[in-house]
């Protein structure tokens, strides 16, 4: 036999039962799509295409599930289909009929209550096989019964778009890196969203490895290893491709503000921000309890073994089951290897040669360590301690300049600016809150006893500033702060500050 027909072979035979159980998550659909709508009152609804309605159902599942963090209920997907039939098939709002339909569409989704079976043929073992999947799962919570999206559907509905041999994450990353940089940012948050649900199939997917693993530690163990192979061996390459988009978005960040991009804009960039940083939280995570689950699972794994070594070397359980079969003969098996024991022992004087010959070294070697570099770490605090302080100094630019202008004002109008420079966005901004706090601790501020002698954070800010200002028009700069109580000014909807006048001095 060739080679050729060898590699034939082998494709045909040995990868057919992973490409038959890679092939069971479509199985739904289709078995769906097959269903005819004409048996259902008389044909009533047979212009309704069940596959654009499985399709809506599982974004549908994971917004609320991946996105959300919670089950649905009955209820939710009832309004949810409701509203679809309604606005896509110009379905009446009137139709007494409607609900009944959406139950039996929900019916159909469930299987009732049963999984979908997909038989196969397997050529190793010469047998029909049965794989079973589902596409929605039932838990009983708090009274009621609760739905979630099944692991299998997760994967099916990431596959319609995406590559099977390739990181969905990964790709997923590209095209995020794709919409940054033509400045999409509201498409964005859409990627990052897709990239949300692959890391919580993955995170389900662990979930079922822990409950195999506490029902067959074997099995259980295959199937950890098999999630490793495909799910994380690409965790490193994720991770590169996060950084690399998170600096991209924060470079963004910074050009917005240099370029005075329209408040909208801005507002989609800070928020595509959020969600990159929550998306590689949660990517965190998974590793962290894959970790976990691997030393958890070979904990388990060694406990098997020693249980199994106890009950099949037992001898005192051997004896209490000799005892309840009240047969003494069955005690030959246990001793009659003591008998047998070869007590004499024999050494070959040929071996002597090898131990003369065998000359250990006079020391050993350590094993010798390459030079490494040295990583200069930067912690979280650090990172908050820098935003704050970049925050501030914008702050400060300008308070300073209103004050090289203006004798005196308020903070009212200086609210008025920064709303202006920052859009009212800066309400929602805790910096903005703590930067007021800062300043209204002192009544009085002299920038050349602060330039050598400054005391609290906001004036190290403030002294860096001094030292940077090329131009010298900060460095004599003295104001006073008067807090007029009988004022208050309106911060958002619901704040409001006590007003205060801010008068610069000399100059």
């Amino acid at each position: 036999m060739g080679t050729e027909s060898h590699i034939l072979i082998h494709d045909i035979i040995d990868e057919h039962e992973e490409r038959m159980v890679n092939l069971k998550k479509f199985y739904p659909f289709f078995k769906l799509c097959d269903y005819s709508l004409s048996s259902f009152r008389e044909g009533r609804y047979e212009r309704i295409d069940m596959g654009y309605v499985v399709m809506a159902v599982l974004r549908f599942f994971i917004e609320e599930n991946s996105f959300n963090d919670k089950t649905v209920s009955y209820g939710d997907y009832e309004a949810f289909l409701k509203a679809l039939l309604i606005r896509d098939f110009d379905c009446p709002e009137t139709d007494d009929a409607l609900e009944e339909f959406i139950a039996y569409i929900f019916d159909k989704l469930t299987n009732d209550g049963r999984p979908f079976y997909f038989s196969y043929y397997a050529p190793k073992e010469k047998c029909m096989k049965q794989g079973r999947t589902r596409l929605i799962e039932s838990s009983y919570r708090e009274g009621e019964i609760r739905y979630s999206i099944s692991p299998d559907g997760i994967e099916f509905y990431l596959e319609t778009k995406e590559v099977k041999e390739e990181s969905k994450i990964s790709i997923q990353q590209l095209l995020l890196e794709k919409m940054i940089r033509s400045r999409n940012f509201r498409g964005g948050v859409d990627v990052i969203r897709r990239i949300n649900s692959e890391v919580t199939r993955l995170m389900l997917q662990q979930g079922e490895i822990v409950n195999l693993l506490s029902h067959n530690i074997f099995e259980g163990m295959e199937a950890l290893e098999n999630f490793s192979k495909k799910g994380l061996r690409w965790f490193e390459e994720e991770q590169k491709l996060f950084d690399a988009n998170l600096e991209l978005v924060e470079t963004a960040l910074l050009k917005a503000r240099e370029e005075h991009y329209e408040p909208q804009a801005m507002e989609e960039i800070y928020y595509l921000n959020q969600e990159l940083k929550k998306a590689m939280d949660r990517h965190e995570a998974l590793l962290s309890a894959c970790t976990s689950l691997q030393i958890q699972a070979d904990e388990m794994l060694i406990k098997a073994k020693r249980s199994r070594f106890r009950r099949t070397m037992d001898f005192s359980d051997f004896l209490r089951r000799v005892m309840e079969r009240d047969d003494m003969r069955l005690l030959e098996t246990a001793v009659s290897p003591l008998f047998g024991l070869k007590i004499r022992k024999t050494f070959q004087l040929g071996r002597l040669e090898d131990l003369l010959a065998c000359r250990p070294e006079d020391e050993e070697r350590g094993e010798e360590l390459p030079a490494g570099e040295e990583e200069n770490y930067v912690f979280e605090d650090d990172l908050e301690e820098e935003r704050i302080r970049h925050n501030h100094r914008m702050f400060l630019k300008i308070l300073f300049a209103m004050l090289l202008q203006r004798k005196s004002f308020t903070l009212s109008d200086l609210h008025y600016f920064y709303v202006m420079k920052f859009t009212d966005t800066i309400l929602r901004n805790g910096d903005y809150y703590a930067f007021l706090v800062h300043l209204s601790q002192k009544e009085r501020y002299d920038m050349a006893l602060i330039r050598e002698n400054p005391d609290t954070f906001l004036e190290q800010v403030m002294a860096d500033m001094v030292i940077r200002d090329r131009n010298r028009e900060y460095e004599d700069l003295k104001f006073t702060l008067k807090f007029l109580p009988e004022e208050r000014i309106a911060i958002g909807e619901k704040g409001y500050l006590t007003n205060i006048r801010f008068e610069r001095q000399g100059m």
